[in-house]
């Protein structure tokens, strides 16, 4: 029996749920296309598909609500993008970080720490120059001896105070020194001393979230041992689980603490990408981070 709405109803399935082509559907259902394209158009007009179109600044709104709802961070921002391509993503989303930090470092007179990655140093690269006074910059942690220019915490610290024609501090010290012995000397000098001092006092902390592969990384560096298998991620050499409980992988260390983080005037953290999702979620759950800055896709992902 010929049911002209069930029709409609099975046509509009195989082309929105289905994605099939118009020219598909004619051949399984035995109808011609123009015939499909007319089943389709009354299919709205009887009102069997509804047809929404999202504003995106409102989809982000509810997106951005959302994660400050189920991870209690102060603020989300979320950017909208027209696809889900990771440089398109990264890139927006940085151009949007860029703008929020200039906001919030334009009055002058912060002390701003800047941790390290591959998104820290694209934020840093496209962030706008501009003249402020009295901002001080530095870096969350001290060197290594990476030969990747987005692991050069000075170098990192140094580009983005000539951005914003800011004083630098540099960490004049490595961030894991080879002994207790040697960290201890280390912390004796003056230069730890003004560097610690600084982190005991953060107004603005800008990180990037690391996944898997930053423990990779600081294995291959410093070495793996039986708590790597928990970590998923680190906020500025931090590292945690999926709950979101730091793992002291490490001992010895020159950084910033847990605790600077969070007794930040603000912690901003910037990462985007769905392989960095769990990664996220997992942050979120520290307490650190006071603002996310993602894009709708990797919010969706985290959500």
């Amino acid at each position: 029996m010929n049911n002209p709405k069930k029709q409609m109803q099975e046509v509009a399935l195989l082309y929105y749920e289905k994605n099939l082509t118009q020219s598909e559907i004619a051949k399984i259902m035995n109808l011609s296309r123009q015939t499909v394209s007319k089943l389709l158009g009354d299919a709205i007009k009887e009102k069997i598909v509804e047809i929404k179109i999202h504003d995106p600044e409102i989809t982000c709104a509810d997106l951005e609500k959302e994660i400050c709802r189920k991870f209690g961070v102060k603020n989300a921002i979320v950017c909208g993008v027209s696809s889900d391509n990771s440089d398109l993503c990264r890139l927006v989303t940085v151009k949007k970080a860029g703008a929020y930090v200039k906001e919030l470092i334009e009055s002058g007179n912060k002390r701003i720490g800047i941790s390290w990655g591959n998104t820290i140093k694209m934020l840093i690269d496209e962030f706008c120059e501009m003249q402020t006074q009295n901002n001080t910059v530095f870096p969350l942690f001290g060197a290594t001896d990476s030969e990747e220019a987005y692991y050069l915490s000075n170098e990192l610290a140094r580009s983005f105070a000539d951005k914003i024609d800011a004083k630098l501090k540099y960490a004049w010290f490595p961030y894991k020194p080879d002994n207790e012995a040697d960290s201890t000397l280390f912390k004796k000098t003056s230069y730890y001393k003004k560097l610690a001092s600084l982190w005991d006092s953060i107004d603005i902390a800008i990180v990037g979230i690391g996944n898997k592969d930053i423990i990779k990384t600081f294995g291959e560096i410093f070495g793996y041992n039986e708590k790597s298998i928990s970590a998923i991620g680190d906020i500025s050499t931090h590292f945690f689980d999926a709950d979101g409980n730091f793992v002291e992988l490490y001992e010895n260390t020159l950084c910033a603490s847990k605790e600077n983080l969070k007794n930040a005037k603000e912690t901003i953290a910037v990462a985007c990408g769905k392989e960095k999702a769990q990664a996220i979620i997992g942050a979120l759950k520290t307490g650190t981070v006071d603002t996310l800055i993602t894009d709708e896709y990797t919010a969706r992902h985290i959500i």
